[in-house]
């Protein structure tokens, strides 16, 4: 009789482990509990619309890359001030700051550095007894040069380039641009209290702004990045002018102290 005993006893061992495992693994209604609570769909960063990941102005921007809303540029800051004014009665909360920019595309001619401040003082009498309005470039990287001046239109300053050339003067031009303050509303991601409904009637009542995403820790940062903008302006007008001068002084302006004799 003992090995029945002991049959009985393997018999119960195993159906305890088979009943351990039923409880363990979920039945068929807690699997459907789960996919029930699951989300039905899933939305990749790289699936949402470019312009809808950069220009959306809403609360959940700064989730994205540490990015918060500016608005501007504005001419005025009393202008930039009246618009903060208008959001922070809608719940907004935020700062407006100068922000110094190289704008105002101009297009300088110009005669290359001379050896020495005294051939440089020579051609400028010269120029001047010819009646060519024309300075020595003090300093900088373009000292001893001679401003021949600026213009707005690409097709003047090749018309003075080509005329002094035609002189024997070895002119050139280069694209530059004029320093010039705008004044830029900055507003944390978590103070856009609308989704950013308020800024999105800013910039449909004033043409002239832009709504863009910069960093929101770090002001030098934010700066910077709004300077770009006029940057890769300036490049894309110098990409389409091969001819143009490549001096690495690129950045001279009517500013620049000037010597006439």
């Amino acid at each position: 009789m003992r090995w029945v005993f002991f049959s009985l006893l393997i018999l119960n061992v195993v159906y305890g482990v088979w009943r351990l495992a039923l409880g363990v693994a979920p039945g068929p209604e807690t699997a459907s509990r789960a996919m029930q609570s699951a989300p039905q769909t899933l939305t990749l960063l790289s699936e949402v619309p470019e312009e809808q990941r950069q220009r959306r102005f809403s609360a959940d921007t700064g989730s994205l890359g540490g990015l918060c809303p500016a608005v501007g540029p504005f001419a005025a800051l009393s202008e930039a001030d009246g618009v903060l004014t208008s959001l922070k009665a809608k719940g907004y909360q935020g700062v407006v700051r100068p922000v110094r920019v190289q704008r105002d595309m101009l297009h300088w001619v110009y005669l290359p550095p001379y050896p020495s401040r005294e051939q440089a003082l020579k051609v400028l009498r010269e120029l001047q007894a010819r009646g060519v309005d024309s300075f020595v470039v003090a300093d900088g990287e373009d000292a001893n040069a001679i401003s021949l001046g600026y213009f707005s239109s690409k097709e003047s300053a090749r018309g003075l380039k080509v005329k002094m050339e035609a002189a024997g003067y070895p002119a050139g031009t280069r694209a530059t641009a004029k320093e010039v303050t705008e004044y830029w509303l900055f507003i944390p991601a978590d103070k856009v209290p609308d989704e950013g409904a308020g800024l999105r009637d800013v910039l449909a009542g004033s043409p002239s702004l832009e709504g863009e995403q910069v960093a929101c820790d770090s002001r030098a940062v934010q700066e910077q990045q709004l300077r770009e903008r006029y940057e890769a302006a300036r490049q894309a007008s110098a990409d389409a002018d091969p001819g143009a001068d490549e001096s690495p002084s690129a950045e001279a302006d009517s500013s620049q102290s000037a010597d006439t004799d």
